[in-house]
């Protein structure tokens, strides 16, 4: 076993961007099998609207998630991935969520990679929490660089 002990840092604040408490506005197509709550094989696309805490528009997201699981405790878990265009940059999300802890207003993340902008080679995660059924959701992105080595 290698001490790696000295060779890594973390990142300084100016290698990490975030972008918190942003209101998320939602504009869902989907192809639901019951209107209440997320079923297994439901499909969705959305074209969503980011504003920060302010009310300032700073970004878009366009994306799809399938509804793909029902584990034996009855959540739901689906598969989404996206691409959000902000000024900074564009950021590519993906990854598994519990849909059931969607709709209960529970906080859900995805991997998110910058891959444009300022946003370029950066990794971290978006996290989204429902506010308003399938209509407004409460979002955060945080993203940093990996520490350069010399």
């Amino acid at each position: 076993m290698h001490d790696l002990t000295g060779t890594m840092s973390a990142p300084t604040a100016d290698t990490c961007a975030a972008f918190t408490d942003l209101a998320e506005e939602a504009h869902i197509e989907f192809r639901a099998a019951d209107a209440h709550g997320p079923t297994v094989g439901d499909h969705n696309s959305h074209n969503d609207l980011l504003t920060d805490p302010s009310g300032r528009e700073i970004g878009t997201i366009v994306g799809n998630g399938w509804k793909v699981y029902r584990r034996p405790d009855g959540h739901v878990i689906s598969y989404y991935q996206e691409e959000i265009t902000l000024d900074a940059g564009t950021i590519r999300t993906s990854g598994w969520m519990d849909s059931t802890a969607v709709w209960s207003g529970a906080w859900q993340s995805l991997h998110a990679v910058g891959i444009g902008g300022d946003l370029l080679g950066m990794v971290g995660v978006r996290q989204i929490r429902q506010v308003r059924a399938r209509e407004l959701f409460t979002a955060n992105i945080v993203l940093c660089s990996a520490p350069a080595r010399g």
